[in-house]
Order: C-alpha cells, then sequence, then structure tokens
C-alpha cells in the first residue's frame, strides 16, 4: 500500500471532504555515488557546525528565520502547525476554471487526491462527477512544505490529480530571452506542414516511450565491468538556411517510407 503524504480535508464550498494525497509519479533517474578518487572510498556529506568544528546530528540542528544580519528565530515543527492558516489541513477550493486556460508554464509537480475515509467517499464522488460534467477544473490552495501552494484539480479516473501551480510572480518573463524573427518562404511553411502531418498521431501514448539515457548508462556500465570501450554519437549538425528544404524533404521522405505512404499522397493542399 503506497503511504499518503498529507491528509486533510477539501473544502468545497460548504462541504468538508477527507482526503489523502499521494504522489502521482516514481522518480526513476540515475543515481550516482562520489568516491574519493585516490583511494576508492565513499565520500560522506555531513552537516559541519563551522563554530564547533564538527559534524552535527540531525538530532543537534535547529530550524530558524533569519529576520536580521545574524539574528534568528527558532522554530520547531510544533510552532508551524500553529500558523493560522486553514490551508495546512485543507484543500481549499476558490474558483473553477477550464483547464484550456492555464499557462502551460504554471504546472509544477503533480499528485493524486483520494478520499480518506468512507463517510467522504460520496462527496468526492459528486465533486469529481461535478468537473466531468462541467468540464472544468477546481483552483484550489494546500499549505505543504513549508509554502502555500496554488493548485489545479482536475478528474482522473476514478481520482483527483492535484498539479501544483507556479505562481504569477514565479513566471519567467519569455521577453527577456532573445528570440529570432525572420520570414519563411510559403514553400518552406507547405513542407514543415507536411513533416509535421507525418509526425502527428491522434493521441500521445506515453507507453511507447521510455528514458534512453537510463538505458544507455546501463550499457556504459555494463562495457565498463567488461573493459570494453563504447563509440560515441555524433551529435547532429545544425541545418543552415541553405540546406533547410533539402533537410525538410528528406525527413518528410524518410518518415513516410516508415509508414508505407508515397510522399504524393500527403502533400498539403
Amino acid at each position: 500500500m503506497i503511504r499518503s503524504l498529507w491528509k486533510g480535508t477539501i473544502s468545497f464550498g460548504m462541504v468538508a471532504i477527507p482526503a489523502k494525497l499521494f504522489t502521482a509519479a516514481d522518480d526513476k533517474k540515475v543515481q550516482l555515488h562520489l568516491l574519493h578518487r585516490s583511494c576508492q572510498t565513499r565520500i560522506q556529506l555531513p552537516k559541519w557546525c563551522p563554530s564547533c568544528q564538527q559534524k552535527v546530528e540531525p538530532t543537534d540542528l535547529q530550524r530558524v528565520y533569519e529576520f536580521a544580519k545574524g539574528q534568528y528565530v527558532p522554530l520547531e515543527d510544533a510552532d508551524l502547525e500553529k500558523l493560522p492558516l486553514k490551508t495546512l489541513k485543507t484543500v481549499e477550493v476558490v474558483e473553477f476554471v477550464d483547464p484550456k486556460g492555464i499557462d502551460p508554464r504554471a504546472v509544477e509537480k503533480s499528485f493524486f487526491l483520494a478520499p480518506d475515509e468512507e463517510m467522504g467517499g460520496k462527496a468526492f464522488c459528486l465533486l469529481l462527477k461535478a468537473m466531468e460534467a462541467t468540464g472544468l477544473c477546481a483552483v484550489a490552495k494546500l499549505a505543504r512544505g513549508e509554502r502555500e501552494h496554488l493548485a489545479l484539480l482536475r478528474p482522473y479516473g476514478k481520482l483527483l490529480l492535484l498539479q501544483t501551480l507556479f505562481y504569477a510572480d514565479e513566471l519567467r518573463d519569455p521577453g527577456v530571452i532573445p528570440a529570432p524573427e525572420m520570414a519563411v518562404l510559403e514553400r518552406e511553411l507547405a513542407m514543415a506542414l507536411n513533416l509535421v502531418k507525418a509526425l502527428r498521431v491522434e493521441k500521445l501514448d506515453l507507453s511507447k516511450f521510455h528514458d534512453d539515457y537510463r538505458e544507455a548508462f546501463y550499457t556504459l556500465i555494463e562495457a565498463k565491468i567488461a573493459g570494453k570501450e563504447l563509440q560515441a554519437v555524433e551529435a547532429p549538425v545544425p541545418t543552415g538556411a541553405v540546406d533547410l528544404e533539402s533537410s525538410l524533404m528528406a525527413s518528410i521522405e524518410a518518415i513516410l517510407a516508415q509508414k508505407g505512404v508515397e510522399p504524393e499522397q500527403a502533400k498539403v493542399a
């Protein structure tokens, strides 16, 4: 059984629904360690007190807030639990919105939200079905991890998917990043459209994809254990303006050949 990360209540108007929060994904990235190169000993990374010149154990640590240079307010877990904030134990639904209007930059992390008790099941299902019927998502607030998160709730099967969102002042302005402004020819656009059409699928199937880095990494480890050398993959050469059309055409022909489609059958009308 998966352990919940948080227990509390979904506040939906005057309705209170007991709920639990679960992770919605497992991080399977490759974990590396550090060794001392000369003796091959695993390196420890202790927390160190420079004043006492000694390693500090977790039980010796004190969480504080620095309100002025060198001046601190000590904080314990019990203090943080007394914050005058109802979202500490409540996912507070504040409004409903069409998800199409959500800035894609804003989505941070995803979690599953499920009813906690049998008594909350009916109210949970009612909220879920109301959102499915209207096609709307709920905008909510939740305090967790020493901050109050803005979140989006959306139906996901028999559960709710809670996606934490960045606040507006956390989103970077894309205008500060240099972007090209170049004219394109109609025939170039037509070929680009053909390439897009050739690669189009009706629905994204995540099961088709896997972490090539992780597989390549384990291949590297096996090769090093066997005393073998791997051949590095050459990076693609950037396409220049002169080669753009020929590169587009070659891409279209290669993709259509894989699908058994003649290039003439896929021309843009």
